[in-house]
């Protein structure tokens, strides 16, 4: 009986993926299905093809385009970001010296053949000319890059990853709609988007049937005009910002006080929508740039409104005005009725072949903010954050933590608030640079909640007039003490203030740090040579307050810091428990700097 022949196949196992080869690909999926859920599309077959442009060999991760911007994208998933950015800084700069050149070159030679064939296929290059391509590069990083390596290459927009999870919440609930901040992000005005671009006029407007209200009328302070109109959504949506907690935009210039978008109730609202075919009843509460809006009575006369908030008719009374509102991104900011405002955004669930058809009917109501041109943008802030808090007291959606927040915006001039500015400006350079915990999702550094807590406040009260170990007691500034007066709203002194604590607490932070082994100076419980912990940071801020406490009322500068603590690389900091940061500062004065008091 003849045997029969097996065929063993050999098995082919996959090559097993490392950690950072896992965590590259996750990132590369975030951002794909993040600008997915945008409205971009993906150059397919990018990653990895070297091409030499301008003498200067280099490669893409990632290339997307909607309409005529293109974004060339870089993902990184290196703790030496720095390093990594400036292998790539002389590439972008070829590119951006003339980016009509560079996707010139792209498109005559053939680089990337999926990019040829979309764009040809899609007839954007008969659509627009070279000069009309939007080029960004976008530099995607998971770790945090310093604001001294970003001046590198100040012409890259920076997707951070705390950007990229922001965005990510936002484009997850409201889908394309989210173009409009996206694009205020990436920097490109609207007029220069798709066919925006291809009108003559470069700043159109519409007007909105409305009414004015005088400040008589509705009791806020004198310049402060109210103006109501009806508007539809897909015009509202173009317009409209909200300033949300882990925002894009520089917190410490504008603020964030809104909660981030509830998609059951986004749901429940565009449902609503459908089924019932019929508007919300409650109106939205926004403001609105005045450099932005012009207002005309029923004769179509403009009315001026001056600096100080008065108009030129002398009206004090309700007057029925149209109002002109410039057709451009991020000019209304929604204080109150995002989630009705963006239930009507441009989705891709069951609901929406229904609401695409509200989106254009003026049918939403919306009271309109207008400040006087002479307000300062703090007062503005609180105002609105004030506001925000009267309409949401009684609410269950606003957090207690998001209530927190609003509290340090409402009072700047408390010590929780400017300590918290204190650590920004700690984390922005210096030796705590990229060290302290800003953002949720980030691991390895510096939880601040008890630094400014037990640490940093103690330090940096303006308050305590028997205090004599504050940063406060040693600045010299002859009008200070208006920082400590009632209702104060000298912004300009408080940001001097904070300035100048900055300045002190990094002049001993520099000398703890150059007298001490390398290995030691770094966040990492896992490594019995790192010393920085919460507890060691307390302890430095605690001896900083004994040193002003019994040198009578003055501190080192950075080369006799220096100097004393030349021997500090022998000090024991990991003795000392999580709550011992007094002792561990009484230690630190009395080893090391109480020589000259």
């Amino acid at each position: 009986m003849a045997k029969r022949k097996i065929n063993k196949k050999k098995s082919s196992k996959k090559r097993k993926l490392t950690d950072e080869e896992k965590a590259q690909r996750q990132q590369e999926r975030e951002i794909r299905n993040l600008l997915k859920n945008i409205g971009f599309e993906r150059i397919n077959r990018v990653n990895g093809k070297e091409f030499t442009f301008n003498e200067r060999t280099s490669e893409l991760d990632d290339i997307f385009y909607f309409e005529n911007i293109i974004l060339l994208t870089e993902y990184t998933i290196s703790k030496k970001v720095g390093e990594h950015l400036l292998k790539k800084i002389h590439f972008y700069n070829k590119v951006n010296e003339n980016k009509t050149d560079f996707i010139k070159f792209l498109f005559d030679n053939n680089i990337y053949p999926d990019l040829n064939e979309k764009f040809e296929n899609n007839k954007f290059l008969k659509k627009y000319s070279l000069k009309q391509l939007q080029i960004s590069i976008l530099y995607c990083s998971k770790n945090t890059i310093s604001q001294e390596h970003k001046n590198q290459a100040t012409n890259v927009v920076y997707f951070d990853y705390h950007i990229v999870k922001y965005f990510e919440s936002i484009a997850k609930v409201i889908k394309k709609s989210t173009k409009y901040e996206f694009f205020s992000f990436l920097n490109i005005p609207f007029n220069k988007v798709g066919e925006e671009i291809l009108k003559s006029e470069d700043n159109s407007s519409k007007k909105f049937s409305g009414h004015i209200l005088p400040e008589e009328h509705s009791s806020f302070k004198e310049g402060y005009k109210i103006v109501s109109f009806y508007i539809d959504a897909k015009n509202l949506l173009k317009r409209s910002y909200v300033l949300r907690q882990n925002d894009w935009r520089q917190k410490d210039i504008i603020g964030h006080y809104q909660r981030m978008f509830i998609q059951s109730k986004i749901k429940s609202m565009r449902k609503y929508l459908h089924e019932k075919k019929r508007v919300f009843i409650n109106n939205i509460i926004a403001t609105i740039s005045t450099d932005k809006i012009k207002l005309y009575d029923q004769n179509e006369n403009e009315i001026i409104i001056d600096k100080n908030g008065n108009f030129n008719t002398g009206e004090t009374k309700v007057t029925p005005a149209k109002i002109e509102i410039v057709d451009e991104t991020n000019i209304i900011g929604i204080i109150d009725g995002q989630h009705r405002t963006f239930a009507y955004h441009e989705g891709d669930d069951v609901y929406e072949e229904t609401i695409k058809e509200f989106r254009n009917i003026q049918n939403l109501l919306v009271t309109g903010i207008l400040y006087p041109q002479k307000e300062l943008k703090e007062k503005k802030l609180k105002f609105e954050a004030n506001l925000f808090m009267e309409i949401n007291a009684t609410q269950s959606g606003a957090s207690s933590q998001l209530k927190q927040e609003i509290e340090l915006m409402i009072n700047p001039f408390s010590s929780t608030s400017i300590a918290k500015k204190i650590i920004e400006n700690l984390n922005k350079s210096g030796p705590l640079s990229n060290l302290l915990e800003e953002y949720w999702y980030e691991k390895g550094k510096l939880k601040t909640a008890s630094i400014v807590s037990f640490g940093l406040k103690p330090l940096i009260k303006i308050d305590d007039e028997k205090s004599k170990d504050s940063i406060f007691s040693i600045w010299n500034n002859e009008n200070k003490n208006k920082l400590k007066e009632k209702n104060t709203e000298e912004y300009e002194l408080l940001n001097e203030y904070i300035d100048f604590a900055t300045e002190k607490i990094r002049d001993i932070m520099i000398a703890f740090k150059d007298n001490l082994d390398s290995k030691k100076w770094k966040v990492d419980r896992n490594d019995s040579d790192a010393i920085l912990t919460v507890t060691t940071i307390n302890g430095i801020f605690n001896a900083l307050r004994k040193i002003i406490e019994n040198n009578q009322n003055t501190t080192f500068t950075i080369d006799e810091y220096k100097e004393l603590l030349r021997d500090i690389d022998d000090f024991n900091f990991k003795q000392f428990k999580s709550s011992q940061y007094r002792k561990m500062g009484e230690d630190l004065y009395q080893k090391y700097l109480s020589n000259k008091s």
